[in-house]
């Protein structure tokens, strides 16, 4: 069984001290097998917020896999056009699409942030064919039994408390590229919501703004997921104002027709 914790949008920069203080003993609590940041780590990519996010991140037990966001980049800038990723590379290293994989697992990132796009709302974030196909490559050249899984910061599936923001642009194309490559697992971030449903066969799950104050009717979370290719259980824990806590839960089983949600919590 493989135990993932999965957090979003830390916006360091507008985050909470305390719930930095709590998300970092809680993760090391749960020991997981992997941890996985989808992306805005920052608010607007400044120096020291960067920093910050990347002396977070050295707390938590390894394998951390991190991907960008569209807050990652620095606004109105220049270098947001000529060179957007320069301070995330200084503190995260060059790769904006790592993979981390474990004896049971494999772990795709992809860079959903773009510096600009021809849509009014830049931030939308797209995802092109080439990336998609490269995923696809990874996932088939894993071992069958391994679960796969992607990061992206930018959402393959919304609610309807999220609907207003839109879906990743090429979000079609790669749900039926990476169904077919044996997609099992979507975390993403952005709406500041935290769910788990299932789209396309895939389950898909977003995670909250784990430490920042830029909430939208939601308390700070993450996801715990917990599983193998056959069964995932992903709990949504909260800020319960002293602490995190397990605020819901739900079950999902993957069938001949591609994953579905469970009865029951599994």
């Amino acid at each position: 069984m493989t135990c993932i914790v999965h957090i979003s949008d830390l916006h360091f920069g507008r985050e909470q001290p305390l719930l930095v203080a709590a998300l970092a003993a809680q993760i090391a609590h749960l020991a997981p097998d992997l941890v996985v940041a989808s992306g805005d780590l920052t608010q607007r990519a400044r120096p020291r917020e960067l920093r910050a996010a990347a002396a977070f991140l050295s707390q938590l037990p390894p394998p951390v896999l991190v991907i960008p966001g569209n807050h990652d980049m620095p606004g109105a800038h220049p270098r947001r056009l000529l060179d957007p990723w320069r301070g995330w590379r200084t503190h995260f290293g060059p790769d904006l699409e790592p993979v981390v994989a474990g004896a049971d697992f494999i772990a795709v990132g992809i860079n959903s942030a773009r510096r600009w796009g021809w849509h009014p709302d830049w931030s939308r974030g797209r995802l092109h064919p080439l990336q998609i196909e490269a995923v696809a490559a990874r996932l088939q050249a894993t071992p069958a039994h391994a679960l796969r899984i992607l990061a992206a910061h930018h959402p393959l599936l919304l609610t309807p408390a999220g609907a207003g923001r839109g879906l990743v642009g090429g979000h079609v194309l790669a749900l039926a590229r990476l169904r077919a490559a044996g997609l099992d697992l979507a975390l993403g971030g952005h709406v500041h919501l935290g769910y788990a449903d299932v789209t396309a066969g895939i389950v898909v799950a977003h995670s909250g703004s784990s430490v920042s104050n830029r909430l939208i009717g939601e308390a700070n979370g993450f996801n715990l997921i917990s599983g193998d290719r056959t069964a995932l259980r992903v709990e949504h824990w909260q800020w319960q104002g002293h602490a995190f806590a397990v605020a819901s839960a739900v079950g999902f089983q993957r069938g001949d027709q591609g994953w579905q949600r469970a009865i029951a919590p599994v």
